[in-house]
């Protein structure tokens, strides 16, 4: 109960409208640095990085097991 009394007084002071301002604030400086141009643009190159960072592991993944198939079957010793 004492937490509730602290939690009511202490948000008795505290004022919406600075929260309304604080995010639209906050929402107007990201809007004026981002455009759709540059988000789209943003998506494009993690996609591109995601894709060739899978291909990478994809390609690794079957020269690890071309060669340990070579040593199991004996075709390749060190």
């Amino acid at each position: 109960m004492a937490l509730y009394t602290w939690l009511v007084g202490a948000l008795a002071g505290f004022a919406m409208t600075d929260v309304i301002s604080g995010i639209q604030g906050v929402l107007s400086d990201i809007t004026s640095e981002f455009s759709i141009a540059n988000i789209g643009s943003i998506i494009a190159i993690v996609l591109g990085a995601v894709v060739g960072l899978f291909l990478f592991w994809w390609g690794v993944r079957w020269v690890v097991r071309k060669i340990s198939a070579a040593f199991t079957k004996g075709k390749m010793s060190v």
